[in-house]
């Protein structure tokens, strides 16, 4: 088995894991109208996540410096979504699934100062 299917296969595998969990937190937020920016930076890396994925199985072997040009942009698109603000707690959700899904299930140091954070600032908003 070739190294990228490996990768790919992995990847696949924990985005399909987390997304159960990150699912499950989402449907028990109650539901509130959520920010449009949010919004925005969330669809933009699942697009470029769908977007690399379309490539071609075999495109790391085939073009490495394209298939190198399309890993950045998916890495950028993720990097813009983990500094979206959440205005709700079903965005929190869909912010922790985000942070989660880097193939290791695991957070950042950054990543969880940030949801620290956004946890104290929506638990305040809410009295």
């Amino acid at each position: 088995m070739s190294a990228a299917l490996t990768r790919r296969a992995a990847l696949s595998g924990a985005v399909a894991s987390v997304a159960i969990v990150g699912a499950a937190a989402a449907t028990t937020m109650p539901v509130t109208t959520g920010c449009p920016a949010f919004a925005w930076l969330m669809r933009a890396y699942d697009a470029a996540e769908q977007r690399f994925h379309a490539q071609d199985r075999d495109l790391e072997i085939r073009d490495p410096a394209k298939f190198e040009a399309e890993v950045e942009l998916m890495i950028a698109a993720s990097q813009r979504a983990d500094e979206a603000v959440p205005t709700t707690w079903r965005e929190y959700a869909e912010l922790f699934e985000h942070m989660v899904d880097d193939g290791d299930s695991a957070l950042s140091e950054l990543n969880a100062n940030r949801l620290r954070a956004h946890t104290r600032r929506l638990a305040k908003m809410e009295g």
